[in-house]
């Protein structure tokens, strides 16, 4: 197996924290990783009561297997006994004596060096600032297009009003120095975008401007097609949801294959665009849509956190496909101890991977190493330009 302990790791998709995390439960700890649990909990509409829940939410953590290796990893990192309330204490005295160098501690056993970080949908913003006070790593803003959106709505109900606020979102966004756009569309219309003209987003927003996501697709197709044109014009990357997520997703629209149309076309195929999540769990797809399309990437996160016990299937329908100058990892985090074990298992992961490749003769050893380093870090450096 090759050693890739030395090579620096970029997470091309983390979620901000906030100074409060320094305590947390071990049920916390374990639902960092535990899919089904983050999902439901992660809704802006509640999905079902809390305490109806719970008990289902317990259960998923005691049989998920990721919880069941962070669980394990993260005892012997603290040198504690393996069991979640020894854990959590261990990590809690860790973080409340010094949380940036409890943080530092976790990224420096990861080689992890830079963070793309996704705003999320937290209520205010946390900014960079924020994080950085306790998190001691290089990182850029990806703004989430989304959010002003759901901002905008309650306060602008003429679209010119609407329409320019939003530019200056963007604006305001790219002043700030944002890398990318984010967009959550396929949450709340779907991936099966269609442009449209300004008058048709006009009438779509005046009819529909109070009502839930689903009836608004016109216009919102109108926003993302317009937030593609300006990430293509000012020098922005666009990243986008392509693939499962909470019960808000619009599930039969998520698979990235049904943005292959827009992202073809004329208007589009010069813009910069990442897959965020790779297409998870249609990661052939999606690797598939990224060996056809120049300036289409795929980034390996969610499944690279949520889905720990099936990385490597995942990791070779990529390379199936894919040059490995294609792919970025990410983790889709939000604790330091998620973006440690996403880091460490797809690192151990990755290394069998290529070595086994190597043995196969499809790489030598060191254009193995190379790989492994492209697509842990090189990859986006040379893409984001930083």
């Amino acid at each position: 197996m090759i050693d890739l302990s030395d090579i620096p790791v970029l997470d091309n998709h983390v979620h901000p924290w906030r100074a409060s995390t320094q305590t947390v439960s071990g049920d916390h700890l374990a639902g960092e990783v535990a899919f089904s649990e983050s999902v439901v909990a992660s809704v802006r509409r509640e999905f079902l009561p809390a305490a109806e829940l719970e008990p289902s939410l317990t259960l998923f953590r005691r049989t998920n297997l990721g919880a069941h290796y962070f669980l394990k990893e993260l005892a012997q990192f603290l040198g504690v006994e393996q069991d979640w309330s020894a854990v959590a204490s261990a990590r809690n005295a860790a973080a409340e004596r010094d949380y940036r160098a409890w943080t530092g501690r976790l990224f420096e056993d990861v080689g992890l060096r830079w963070l793309l970080v996704d705003e999320g949908g937290a209520r205010p913003r946390i900014t960079l600032d924020e994080l950085g006070a306790i998190a001691p790593v290089q990182m850029r803003r990806v703004a989430r297009t989304d959010n002003f959106i759901r901002d905008l709505l309650p306060v602008e109900d003429s679209w010119p009003s609407f329409f320019r606020r939003y530019d200056e979102e963007l604006d305001g966004a790219i002043g700030d120095g944002a890398i990318a756009f984010k967009s959550v569309i396929a949450y709340r219309t779907g991936l099966n975008i269609q442009p449209v003209s300004e008058s048709e987003a006009r009438a779509d927003f005046e009819a529909h401007r109070s009502e839930l996501e689903g009836a608004q697709k016109v216009f919102r197709d109108f926003l993302f097609c317009h937030t593609m044109d300006v990430a293509r014009e000012r020098g922005l990357w666009m990243h986008i949801h392509a693939a499962v997520g909470d019960p808000d997703i619009v599930y039969q629209y998520a698979n990235p294959a049904h943005l292959y149309p827009l992202l073809h076309s004329e208007r589009f195929r010069a813009n910069r665009v990442v897959l965020i999540h790779g297409g998870w769990p249609w990661v052939g797809e999606a690797a598939a849509m990224v060996a056809i399309l120049p300036n289409v990437y795929l980034d390996v996160s969610e499944g690279a956190l949520f889905g720990m016990p099936n990385v490597r299937q995942r990791l070779m329908e990529a390379l199936e496909a894919c040059p490995y100058s294609k792919i970025l990892y990410g983790a889709d985090g939000s604790l330091p101890e998620a973006l440690w074990i996403g880091a460490k298992r797809f690192k151990s992961v990755l290394a069998r991977v290529m070595g086994e490749l190597t043995d196969e003769g499809f790489c030598s050893a060191s254009e193995a190493r190379q790989a492994a380093r492209m697509i842990l870090h090189d990859n986006a450096m040379r893409l984001y330009e930083l």
